[in-house]
């Protein structure tokens, strides 16, 4: 079995200092006391209770229809360019266990947040599942480049013709 407790002068034999030197170093050569931290302007030290954090309050959370039926999920949020106000949010819908299911994006007025009964955050819109199901799937900028560049691979490719043995 082995110790994990080792003595002062054991360390400072592999350390080559005599045991006094390290157990009499004064406080005034230690390491110097941390500064208290000093926030810098701009920074946000706690979460104001008007407020919510995309990821632990908003994206994942289940979002309902005013009957209470559940729609989907939020799977993320769309922001102004300059980043300075949510535009919209994306739900998936549609699909069972993540399969078949399909994104929507919706523009954020749409969405309604107010504490439940248990002070957890509910959600819900005033659409229905089967209305949102209906829709035109939501393309992201990636989503319309992905498919830009497949086109253009399948416009490019040279027909693949059988090539004639030669036998």
């Amino acid at each position: 079995m082995l110790r994990a407790a080792v003595s002062v002068a054991a360390l400072a034999a592999v350390l080559g200092n005599p045991p006094q030197a390290i157990a009499q170093t004064p406080s005034t050569e230690r390491a110097p006391a941390a500064q208290p931290a000093k926030p810098l302007p701009g920074q946000i030290l706690v979460q104001d209770t008007n407020t919510i954090l995309a990821k632990g309050d908003l994206i994942g959370q289940t979002v309902y229809a005013p009957d209470k039926a559940k729609i989907g999920s939020i799977s993320d949020l769309i922001l102004t360019k300059d980043g300075r106000s949510v535009e919209g949010f994306v739900i998936g819908v549609g699909g069972f266990l993540g399969l078949g299911e399909k994104s929507v994006a919706m523009k954020i007025h749409r969405l309604t947040m107010a504490s439940g009964a248990d002070g957890t955050m509910q959600l819900t819109m005033d659409a229905k599942k089967e209305e949102l199901t209906n829709t035109p799937t939501f393309k992201s900028k990636a989503d319309q480049e992905a498919e830009k560049a497949a086109e253009q691979r399948a416009r490019e490719a040279p027909a693949q013709r059988p090539t004639p043995n030669a036998n």
